[in-house]
């Protein structure tokens, strides 16, 4: 979400970061062309005007007097982008940075943005700008890190001019990750750094009643052209918006907002008790009204659905999913390659796991046995921070809280989810747990290896300390963040004590189970399934109507939302089995995972292409110090 709130365009890093039964992280906004071309830009083959200009740089000229300035001149353009991204959405900014005024951010909104035509223009417009800056620059006298940046930041713009005409197209209120869910969780962790804080706080809970109306306004206008939500989803939004209102005296947003004052010691009591009277009187005066305009609104729209099933069946449906696939993975791979790849492994899996039920009839009974004490979520997440230090790098010296979901938004919350920490206060990371759908198996362990170590909240702290540009904290990146965390769950069932049967019919029952979901999502979101083909596929499986219809409402609300952990877990995977091949018995698994951390978020093809740097690094640094033996 960003001030052109309608837009892929820079969107800030999703601050939080979902795992559940099987779905993901949140939406980001995106906007598309009306080309519908999935065909990506490489960026380890560079655009002809790059290719020129290397062509044209001599070793003279590297070492000359222009290479300072051209460097210094790439930082300024791309700080410049931060700063000037950040001030124009008050929680982007506040969840980035602790101290804008650090970062030369005095000036900044209290927005949360637009749902209009003319800032969707607007962004486009200010896109088209960027990516003409960039072409100025000279790529072979930026650095090697500068150049990384460099083709992220071009290969991000390049795709994402291709979402421009599908503004549409777009559900900015899923139940899971939609605005009217995601706001307020952020509000809850809202940290109050100075009294400033406290202030654009409660000026962004007047800015409720605008917002939200102006989200009604985009839904009118989608339910006009065809493009609104189902009614199944109407239900599920208004029931969620019930529930968030349903106790005003004792609303969550009052009672985290008094902790916090409380807490705050750069205030007096006298301004505390004025703050929290304040609070209570914008709850009920802004966010309780604003929920109830919502609840008043949708339901109106209720029958305007003029496609009950998936993305397909929408005008340019097909080419929004494949662009969307795109955004969500980060992989350069088309759809149908996608779907192969996942039923190649899904085949396999199969297999196995008959295989090993025939040698153990009993393995499922033990499936869900967890040796771990699960009591204390905060100890087993520092347990599993000791126990992954053979196979990663020594991270980040950083403190975390957990926290439980609001009883309030626990339905149609997330088990978990991880809540990024500002980039000028590593500390402030957290961790929540939804109470409701804690199930005291195994599956709690490895979500909360998921969401903490070696998952979100180690790789986050660790790239954020190894001072990569700002810019790149701005660019989100799913298949990446969400494929770790699923790579980081499949490492942590080794971690939990169990049997070695148990342990991988439990990575087989979970990659098996991701694919039928994303085989669904493909079905019903590219493929044009029915809703009696979706059935028949599912039962076909062995599962039930009411699993089945749960699924299919959740892949028409959430399109390609369980691709980006499935794909971006098998192209962590394909990354992996590439390294062993190409090393051999010199394979450092520490080294692969030191690797990719350090190289941090991006597109898969770029960082397929930096690896090829680092195998042959490590080849090298191999026959050196065999040279230095003999």
């Amino acid at each position: 979400m960003n001030k052109k709130i309608t837009t892929r365009l820079l969107a800030i890093l999703l601050t939080i970061i979902f795992i559940f039964s099987m779905a993901g992280c949140g939406k980001t906004a995106i906007s598309n062309d009306s080309s519908g071309e999935t065909t990506t830009e490489n960026s380890t083959s560079k655009n002809k005007e790059t290719e020129t200009k290397e062509q044209e740089t001599t070793t003279s000229d590297k070492n000359s007097s222009d290479t300072k300035e051209e460097q210094k001149k790439f930082n300024d353009f791309t700080n410049e982008i931060f700063t000037s991204e950040l001030a124009l959405n008050i929680l982007n900014l506040h969840c980035t940075l602790a101290h804008p005024e650090n970062f030369g951010i005095k000036d900044y909104e209290i927005s949360l943005g637009s749902f209009s035509a003319e800032e969707d223009s607007e962004s486009y417009e200010l896109l088209d700008k960027y990516i003409d800056e960039l072409a100025d620059f000279n790529y072979n006298l930026l650095t090697s890190e500068q150049q990384l940046t460099y083709d992220i930041f071009k290969t991000y713009a390049n795709d994402s001019k291709k979402y421009k005409g599908y503004r549409l197209h777009n559900d900015y209120m899923s139940p899971l990750n939609g605005m009217q869910s995601y706001i307020p969780t952020i509000l809850a962790e809202y940290v109050f750094y100075d009294e400033q804080d406290v202030k654009d706080y409660l000026e962004i809970l007047k800015t409720f009643p605008s917002f939200f109306e102006d989200l009604i306004s985009f839904e009118k206008e989608q339910s006009e052209a065809g493009f609104f939500m189902p009614d199944f989803e109407v239900d599920k939004i208004v029931d969620q918006c019930q529930q968030f209102i349903a106790n005003p005296d004792n609303h969550y947003l009052i009672d985290s907002f008094n902790s916090r004052i409380d807490s705050a010691d750069f205030l007096d009591n006298n301004a505390k008790e004025l703050y929290k009277s304040s609070n209570i009187t914008q709850i009920k005066e802004s966010v309780i009204p604003a929920y109830e305009y919502i609840i008043s609104e949708l339901p109106k729209l209720k029958g305007t659905c003029k496609n009950e099933g998936g993305l397909a069946n929408f005008k340019n449906g097909k080419e929004f999913y494949e662009l969307l696939v795109r955004d969500y993975t980060g992989s350069d791979k088309s759809v149908p390659e996608i779907k192969k790849m996942i039923e190649d492994k899904y085949k396999a899996d199969f297999n196995e796991i008959l295989g090993i039920t025939l040698k153990d009839n009993t393995i499922f009974d033990k499936m869900s046995e967890c040796p771990v004490d699960l009591s204390d979520p905060t100890k087993v997440l520092n347990d599993l921070k000791s126990k992954i230090a053979v196979d990663f790098p020594t991270g980040l010296e950083t403190t975390f809280t957990v926290s439980y979901v609001p009883e309030s938004m626990e339905k149609y919350t997330s088990p978990a989810y991880y809540i990024l920490p500002p980039i000028d206060n590593l500390n402030n990371n957290s961790i929540y747990i939804n109470k409701s759908q804690v199930s005291e198996s195994i599956e709690d362990f490895v979500t909360l290896a998921h969401e903490g170590f070696p998952g979100h909240l180690f790789q986050t702290t660790y790239f954020y300390s190894q001072n990569p540009s700002n810019i790149r904290k701005l660019f989100s990146f799913s298949g990446y963040s969400e494929g770790w965390g699923t790579y980081a769950e499949m490492y942590s069932y080794s971690l939990a004590g169990t049997e070695d049967a148990v342990t991988r019919i439990n990575e087989l029952n979970k990659t098996y189970t991701f694919a039928i979901y994303c085989l669904t999502d493909i079905g019903i979101n590219y493929e044009g399934w029915t809703y009696d083909e979706t059935m028949k596929f599912l039962s076909g499986i062995g599962l039930g109507k009411e699993d089945s219809n749960t699924i299919y409402e959740t892949l028409i609300e959430e399109p390609a939302l369980y691709l980006a952990y499935y794909v971006g877990y098998l192209e962590f995977m394909e990354l992996r089995a590439t390294a062993e091949e190409a090393l051999g018995d010199n394979f450092s698994l520490k080294s692969f995972h030191t690797f990719l951390l350090k190289t941090g978020p991006a597109q898969f093809e770029i960082i397929r292409d930096r690896m090829e740097t680092w195998i042959d690094d490590q080849k090298n640094s191999k026959e050196l110090r065999n040279s230095r033996a003999d």
